[in-house]
């Protein structure tokens, strides 16, 4: 005996499915250094935040995280697009030689859209390996807070919120994208 899935569970899968490979892409377009192409992921209306980890007590002994904290970047998307043009430049010495990278995307969540809007959230999961010249590495782990929305072009993120695990970045410099 055959079970079709109800149209709403599919269409769930669906985006599900959408929304990974839309992750995957964006990984593959920054470890590629293919930034023009990665900045069209975003819409114009863009916040794109990574704010500084701070090491809070609670009574459980777990660390909180602070709204008010200070940010590593709070850009929109102008900001973001200056980034990528002094990257071409030459000029952007903490990527001169460009890093090699590789990105891994996981623990992909898709929230439920939104009944009035569309919009959607998007939690995961990232590490990312660089390597400049021949000694330096640096790894970097995280989880980001995305906010989608679906627009004639396709999928666009509109908010993005970096955390990384670090509550102190050990590399020389934050000189790649996340």
């Amino acid at each position: 005996m055959t079970t079709l899935l109800p149209e709403a569970a599919l269409d769930r899968l669906l985006l599900q499915h959408e929304v990974e490979q839309f992750l995957f892409r964006e990984a593959d377009l920054l470890d590629r250094h293919e930034f023009d192409a990665w900045l069209e992921l975003f819409a114009d209306d863009l916040r794109y935040v990574m704010p500084i980890r701070l090491n809070l007590p609670s009574k459980d002994g777990e660390t909180r995280e602070s709204e008010q904290a200070l940010a590593l970047f709070d850009d929109d998307k102008p900001f973001l697009e200056a980034r990528v043009r002094k990257l071409r430049t030459g000029s952007a010495w903490a990527e001169e030689p460009p890093s090699r990278t590789v990105r891994l995307v996981t623990n992909v969540m898709v929230g439920a859209p939104d009944p009035e809007t569309g919009d959607f959230a998007v939690t995961s999961r990232f590490l990312l390996n660089r390597n400049r010249h021949e000694d330096e590495e640096d790894t970097y782990a995280g989880s980001r807070a995305d906010r989608f929305r679906r627009t004639s072009d396709g999928l666009r993120i509109f908010e993005r919120r970096i955390m990384l695990n670090q509550s102190v970045v050990l590399s020389k410099n934050l000189g790649v994208l996340f």
